[in-house]
Parts: C-alpha cells; structure tokens; sequence
C-alpha cells in the first residue's frame, strides 16, 4: 500500500490523500473551521483526509507540499527593486514579508501559516499527529497546479498556463505538453503579476483583496472600459513576444493590502471607492476596464503560443487567476483554442492535490478520482438524522427517490428556494450540486429573493446556473463541457427570456454542466425539474452565508435554520422551514 498526502499550507490551505494512485479525500481547511479562506496549516483537513480514508498518520509513506520555499532568490530581487523604485513602500513589503515568515500559534484566531513553517514541515506534522516515517517532498508551485488542471482530460498535446499572485519566483508559466513531454515556453517573473495587478484594484474599488476580486469581476459587466488604455499605457504594459510588466511603483500589491495607494492611481482613475458605500458610475466603468485590460493581457501571453504552435488547440488554466471565468470565456468565445478546462480547485488548494500527483507515476493515476470534484466526507443517515433531531420539533420520513424528485421539483417550480446537502462536498470554491441553494431560473424576482434575505450579497453579482449536459448547448452558446463552473458562455438570445434570473446583464452565465455519470442524483433533478417546466436549468449557488461553504449535516441545518431559505433537502428528507424548533428549543437540544 501506497499512501502520499499532499499539502497546501499557507493561503488556502488543504490537504489531499492519496492511496494506491487513487485521490481519497481533499479537503480545504476552511470547511473544517469554518474560517474564510483560512490560511492555517491544515491540521483539521489532515485529520479529514485520514478519518475518511480509514488511515493513521503513521500509514503516511510520503508528503508532498506545494511549494520550493529556497527558491526565492527572484522573490527577494523583486522586493529590492520594489523598494527602490518607490521608498515609500518599504514598509508595507517589510510587514508583508513579516507576516509570511511568522505565524502567530499562540492567538486565538486562525492565521495564515508562515513561510518558514515550509522548513518545519516534518516537526510540525509529527508534533501535532504523532509519529511516521515518510519522504518528504517540496514540488515547484507552479507545477503544482499545472499537474492537478492537467490530470482533468485526456489530452497528449496541449497548451498549459498557470498563473496567479505568485511561486517561487514566477507568477506566470506558459508550457507546451506534447506526447506527455512537457516544455516551457514562457516564464513570467515575479512581481509581474497578473494577479496582484487585479487584487491591487480589488482594494482600490473598495473590496477585500484576496476574497473579492469576483466581486469586481460581477461589477463589470455593467461599465465601460474607458480607463483600459490608461491601465495599458501606465500600469499594465504589454511587451513584445507575449510579455507583459507591471509599474509596481503605481500598482503596489503590498501597500494596498494595507490601504494604501500611490497618488497616481487616483489622479488616473478618481477617488478611490471607500468599503461599504455604493460604487459610482466611475468605479463601475474602471471595473470594467480592468477587466478589459486583465484579458487583453491574457490573450497577449498566450498570442505567440498559439502562432508558434497552430496545431495546439486545447488549453489548461490553472492558478488563482483561473478563477477568473469571464477571461476564460472569452478564450473559447474568440476561437483562440476550440476546448479549455479548468480544475475545480484552481486555486492554492488545488496545488495539494498537484503536489501528490508530482510524487505518483502517471500511469499509476486513477485519473476517474482526481477528476470527481466530491473529495470531502460522504454523511451516513445516522449522522444526518442525528443533525435533524437537534433542529427539528418531529422525526422527519425519508422518502424514495421518485417521490423525492417529484416533492422537490415541485417546490422549486413552486418558486421555493431550496438548500441542497447531499453526497460528498466539493474541493474547491464552487458549489457544484452537493452542498448548494436552488431556485427556478425562470423568475427574474428570485436574485432578489437570494440577495436581500439569505446571501445577503451585493446586487450586481450574478448567479449561475447548472443545467443538464446535453441540453446545455440548447441554452447556452458553448460546444463544450464546463463540470466545474469556471466558464462564461453567452445565453442565447431565444432562450434569455426562460432563465432570466440566471443570466448577467451582458447577457452571459457561468456555466455549469451536470452529466449523469458525474453527479447522478443532481442530474436526475434538472431532468425532472425539465420534464415539469421545459427548463432543465436551475439556479445554483453556495450553501453558506456569510461563512465557507457548509461541509456536515450540523452546518447544514444550522445555516438553514439562520436563513430564509423555504426547505432543506438533505440525504433522503425534505425539510420545510415550519418543521424546525423554534430558537428556545433548539438551544435547550444543543445543551
């Protein structure tokens, strides 16, 4: 027996088991303990990861972690000409640099792990969960998430780009795989960073960076890209051959994490957008504009890949600026590859997976594993009904599966939003029919519903739909597969009228295609929501508020009953919100 763990252990962290070749379990440490975007080391999701494999942590034959913490020579230039190109900044990199190097064990409250806990690995995992006798393995970042996004088609030749804040000392890779024989092609130095560069003006229009750049993304689509040129000309400058630089001096990640920004920026685009207060007509337009200037630079990267490499028409994506689905959409859109796909964890956490994967002979990969986006812990009934005993005034009945469908397709057709909990929960930031709200995509009224009594978001995000495989390209223009919600297809104009409520005022979605084999039960609920209304498309978005995504039965029923939402549909019950204990009687349960 074969037993590698991978590890992510800094910003999104997570850990990936795997046994024989085949991926048993990944799970994010913010699903555990319930921190957003928790950047802990993951001891809570080792622990997962082993419960659910049946394995101790002595059964550990390998550790392979995300991340060549020696190779920051670039890292360190990078800072230097930072600091003297702008004085100034030297103290917003110093604290930056500070915080990663140092994690806080003795607070309270989860911190992101340090940068020199990648030299400790060894001493922290045994201090924490016992002895073992395992190999220790440090895979390239980039790597790393290439080798996850890769392992998620067939494909012997192809195109793949990995880029996101930061490796080592790259934050953007282009690589050619042909025959399984991989070549880099291009090599973008940190702190040239397309990510940054969009976190950077996450800050400056008023949004939590790290955590809200889909927010600016959302906010797009209903400005002008007037300041695109300007961003091009004095902060995003494309070179020759694909590359691409960015005036750190202006566009300062580091100072921006602490809300600070060159006065340049607002001589440029205005006064910047303060938290919490409605963006104007001007920070709608530069949302836009970065956006625009964030794709052209995409195309740009990968512009002489494609000229040097014609026959190459499929694309992977992989790293935090994957996430970035509107960009994604357009590469498929514009005819610049005829198929992309993207991981459903593209994100640091993914990279525990990647790291694995780097440690495991190809051909020893059971591919089918690594590809299912259900990697967390799958709920016995007991575990189920013991949750429901706790929030419910009577036992609740299970039913079949026919009668099951039926009572819930005719609540959503109804017009009643529904909290989903079933199977194992998704790796990753999507929620892709295991742990999801559902609504009827044909009332435009129900955003409104979702928004103002149970997401409690801003209004200008949009919600994605999930629709049954092969009646995706019937509603959607697009002529591939998109399993895990990382691509934007226009809706078609003889069909935006039946799913209002999910299509964004560009006319567009985020996609999400279910197929039988995937997500049978899922599956089997577009279709039947499609037998009564024509439609076999349903609004899907995360079941959590405010919080991670839900990952227990006890998560479930606490959100449930904290929102508005008319019934939870859990394992082989529906719930609807009148069975619930009242507040007193719950508490008096719990205690």
């Amino acid at each position: 027996m074969s037993v590698i763990l991978g590890l992510a252990t800094m910003s999104n962290s997570a850990a990936a088991l795997f046994k024989d070749g085949k991926l048993v379990a990944a799970i994010e440490e913010e699903r555990l303990t319930r921190v957003k975007n928790d950047g802990a080391f993951p001891h809570q999701a080792i622990a997962e990861v082993l419960r659910i494999a049946g394995l101790k942590f002595s059964d550990i034959d390998e550790v392979a972690v995300y991340w060549q913490p020696w190779r920051m020579v670039g890292r360190g230039m990078g800072t230097m000409r930072k600091i003297l190109q702008r004085p100034s900044a030297a103290k917003s990199v110093t604290a930056r640099i500070g915080a990663l190097f140092v994690s806080d064990a003795s607070s309270d409250e989860s911190q992101d792990s340090g940068w020199m806990d990648l030299f400790r690995i060894r001493k922290i995992l045994t201090a924490e969960h016992g002895p073992a006798d395992f190999k220790l393995h440090y895979i390239n970042h980039h790597l790393t998430h290439q080798l996850y996004a890769e392992a998620m088609r067939d494909w012997d030749s192809f195109v793949s780009l990995s880029y996101d804040g930061g490796g080592e000392e790259s934050s953007t890779i282009v690589s050619v795989v042909r025959n399984g024989k991989r070549e880099g092609l291009a090599d973008h130095r940190w702190p040239n960073s397309l990510g940054h560069f969009y976190s950077t003006f996450t800050g400056f229009l008023g949004f939590k960076m790290l955590e809200g750049e889909y927010k600016m993304m959302g906010l797009a689509p209903y400005g002008k890209p007037i300041y695109r040129d300007a961003i091009l000309r004095e902060i995003l400058i494309l070179d020759d051959d694909g590359g691409y630089r960015v005036n750190t001096a202006l566009c300062d990640y580091h100072s921006a994490l602490r809300g600070e920004f060159h006065p340049r920026m607002e001589e440029l685009f205005g006064t910047r957008r303060e938290p919490g207060t409605a963006p104007n007509e001007r920070h709608v337009d530069l949302a836009a504009s970065v956006q625009a200037a964030f794709e052209a630079a995409l195309h740009h990267i990968l512009e002489p890949v494609r000229k040097a490499n014609p026959d190459l028409r499929k694309l992977v994506i992989s790293g935090g600026c994957a996430l970035n689905v509107t960009a994604n959409g357009t590469l498929i859109a514009d005819g610049t590859f005829d198929e992309v796909i993207i991981p459903p964890a593209p994100h640091d956490a993914g990279c525990a997976v990647g790291a694995a994967l780097a440690c495991i002979p190809s051909e020893q990969v059971n591919l089918p594993s690594v590809r299912s986006p259900y990697q967390g812990a799958d709920w016995a009934d007991a575990d189920i009904t013991a949750a429901l005993d706790q929030f419910c005034a009577e036992p609740q009945q299970a039913l079949p599966v026919d009668q099951f469908l039926d009572r819930v397709s005719d609540l959503l057709a109804e017009g009643k939003i529904i909290a989903w909990f079933q199977g194992r929960a998704e790796f990753g930031p999507r929620a892709l029919g295991a742990r999801s709200f559902l609504a009827d995509p044909r009332k435009d009224s129900i955003r409104d519903d979702l928004n103002v009594k149970i997401k409690k978001r801003e209004h200008f995000r949009p919600f994605a739909p999930s629709v049954a495989e092969e009646a995706a390209s019937t509603f959607f223009e697009i002529d591939q597969t998109s399993p895990y919600m990382n691509i934007v297809a226009r809706v078609r104009d003889d069909r935006a009228a039946d799913i209002p409520a999910i299509t964004h005022t560009d006319q567009t979605a985020r996609v999400h295609t279910v197929s039988q084999s995937a997500n049978p039960l899922y599956h089997a609920l577009l279709t039947r929501f499609g037998e009564k209304t024509g439609v076999p498309v349903l609004l899907n978005t995360s079941f959590n508020i405010q919080e991670p995504i839900v990952y227990s039965p006890l998560d479930a029923c606490a959100t449930f009953a904290a929102s508005g939402v008319d019934a939870l549909v859990i394992g082989d019950y529906v719930v609807l919100r009148e069975a619930l204990k009242d507040d007193s009687a719950r508490a008096q349960a719990v205690a």
